[in-house]
């Protein structure tokens, strides 16, 4: 078992086994918990790859159509088969 020494500012250096084990990769996040005394670093899979919501726009370009008629084409067929 890896021993690791505590460092000034309370810093330590994970071995590069454990790392490449727990497939943490540069600027992830690992959410730090203590239980009965043991700390236990758990990567953080929710926030390790963040994208931008602008990463998503236009992603639907041309999903209805690709002129403004085709769209409302596309629409007026869906409407008509809606339940009122």
């Amino acid at each position: 078992m890896p021993v690791i020494r505590m460092r000034p500012k309370h810093q330590v250096t994970l071995p590069a086994s454990m790392v490449r084990q727990a497939n943490i990769k540069l600027d992830d996040k690992l959410t730090v918990t203590c239980v009965n005394g043991s700390i236990i670093l758990t990567p953080n899979a929710a926030s390790t790859h963040q994208t931008d919501i602008m990463a998503f726009a236009g992603i639907a370009n041309g999903l209805w159509g690709k002129t403004a008629e085709q769209i409302d084409q596309t629409l007026d067929i869906m409407k008509s088969g809606w339940e009122r």
